[in-house]
């Protein structure tokens, strides 16, 4: 059997001699008869029957199951099931940790979200703003306290971004296609992984203004396609269809009859290159529009000439022989039709601006928030403007201040949405201290959060080292 990046890591524990198993994700395809997988704790290939287990993922693509019980100044304590006591890592070759086996309570609830100069965006309720500090009230850390000159932007978390779908938890509910004879996606570590020809889908109900995220791996001789809209889950039914292969993307629109229009294809190379990429396509129905997304940038808008074709709510993944395809962190929602585009460098704006939920802008001083009202100056006139009314604000630039990134940074992200990067100086079951310049030091609840990155500067070289990697040329190969 060939053995392409696949290494077994068996860590032995000098205090107890108990077995760790690792389990490594193959980095290219091998057939489906000759597939390894070492198991983490009650892993059955679907949804788990027990309790949830975290992963720990190092540099090196081995991986971990287990429980992440603390952190502290002796390194990262990990409970596996093989083990009677926890196991301690050094930080310096971890990679990230998923927390599936924490969950936030169904009481959190945040108004807003604060986007910082470094990208970071913190959810929770608005209590104060003046000249100087941006007071947040927030579930997972009680009030945190952000100097003005680190804001970027402050968005509503309306309904109109409502989640219909994040997963996945398994194969329930998912129309998997056998084409080949055999199972061809399969459920594992919180991931859908595909190796050879298939189709995997669900009616998530999809609404005429929608964005459908998910992080994806490609490996092999690429082709892979996401159907959007489609009449049926089981098969591309009436819908759009886009495709990422080796080097471009194409979106299709496919009719019932089975025939398809080509709506153009555009090179993209960051998705085959890099270890995992972002993907989100958003849609409008009325402006007949697809736009995708890589890692946060717009690679391509699409606009049907035609009347717009999906005429279901369902998604469907596809993968295609020779293609290893691991897809997670699905989310499908509404849309706001609004795109968060970060001011260009040097594009230094002098003044505040406030865009009103009736699309109005006004441009000039946002001087304070205070019991849920947010006091604005223009050039024509003093506001008073209800929150409730704010759509976005936008924060000055000219005199804005960024964190620069610290040796040690980890990057902690909420598992309602956005992130936080942090030097994290102690982890429990009672809390994660962290401290920033971006909101000084903090006790975060580990329910807050549902994955940690970790060696920052070196995740961003080894996507800068596959960046230089050549792949062979694209392969059309058979469209379904």
């Amino acid at each position: 059997m060939k053995n392409r990046g696949i290494l077994i890591l068996i860590a032995l524990v000098a205090a107890d001699p108990a077995w760790a198993r690792i389990v490594v994700d193959d980095s290219a395809p091998e057939p489906p008869a000759e597939t390894i997988h070492v198991p983490g704790p009650d892993d059955n290939g679907d949804a788990a029957k027990g309790p949830q287990q975290d992963s720990l993922t190092f540099l090196n693509k081995d991986q971990l199951h287990g429980i992440l019980i603390g952190l502290d100044e002796a390194g990262l304590h990990w409970q596996s099931k093989e083990s009677r006591q926890p196991i301690i890592f050094e930080t310096d070759q971890v990679s990230e940790i998923k927390l599936d086996s924490h969950k936030e309570p169904a009481t959190a609830k945040s108004a807003h979200r604060i986007g910082l100069t470094n990208g970071d965006e913190l959810p929770g309720n608005i209590v104060t703003l003046d000249d100087k500090t941006l007071v947040l009230d927030t579930w997972y850390a009680g009030r945190i306290s952000i100097p003005r000159e680190m804001i970027r932007r402050i968005t509503p978390l309306a309904d109109s971004n409502a989640a219909v779908y994040e997963g996945p938890t398994g194969t329930d509910g998912w129309a998997i296609s056998r084409m080949g004879g055999g199972r061809v996606w399969t459920f594992r570590d919180g991931s859908f992984i595909g190796t050879s020809y298939g189709t995997i889908g669900r009616d998530v109900k999809l609404p005429p203004v929608s964005n459908v995220a998910f992080d994806v791996v490609l490996r092999g001789n690429c082709q892979f396609s996401v159907g959007l809209y489609s009449e049926r889950p089981d098969s591309f039914s009436n819908c759009y269809m886009l495709t990422l292969a080796n080097g471009f993307t194409e979106l299709q629109r496919l009719s019932p009859n089975g025939g398809s229009n080509s709506l153009g294809s555009t090179q993209l190379q960051n998705v085959i290159r890099h270890d995992v990429s972002h993907i989100e396509l958003r849609t409008d129905k009325n402006k007949k529009s697809i736009w995708l997304l890589v890692d946060g940038k717009v690679a391509k808008e699409w606009t049907d000439p035609a009347e717009f074709n999906g005429g279901g709510s369902s998604i469907i993944f596809s993968c295609q022989p020779s293609t290893f395809v691991k897809i997670s962190n699905i989310k499908v929602s509404k849309w706001d039709g609004k795109f968060e585009d970060a001011p260009a460098p040097g594009d230094a704006s002098a003044q505040d601006a406030v865009e009103l939920a009736n699309n109005d802008k006004v441009s000039g001083g946002l001087e304070s928030i205070k019991d849920g009202l947010a006091k604005f100056s223009s050039s024509y006139a003093e506001l008073s403007i209800p929150l409730g009314r704010v759509s976005e604000v936008d924060f000055a630039s000219a005199h804005s201040s960024v964190v620069k990134e610290k040796a040690g940074d980890v990057r902690a992200y909420f598992a309602e949405g956005g992130n936080v990067t942090m030097q994290l100086t102690g982890w429990d079951a009672k809390g994660a201290a962290g401290a920033s310049p971006n909101f000084g030091t903090a006790t975060f609840s580990p329910d807050a959060f549902s994955r940690l990155l970790f060696n920052l500067p070196a995740q961003e070289q080894n996507s800068s080292d596959d960046a230089g990697l050549d792949n062979d040329s694209p392969d059309q190969g058979d469209q379904q």
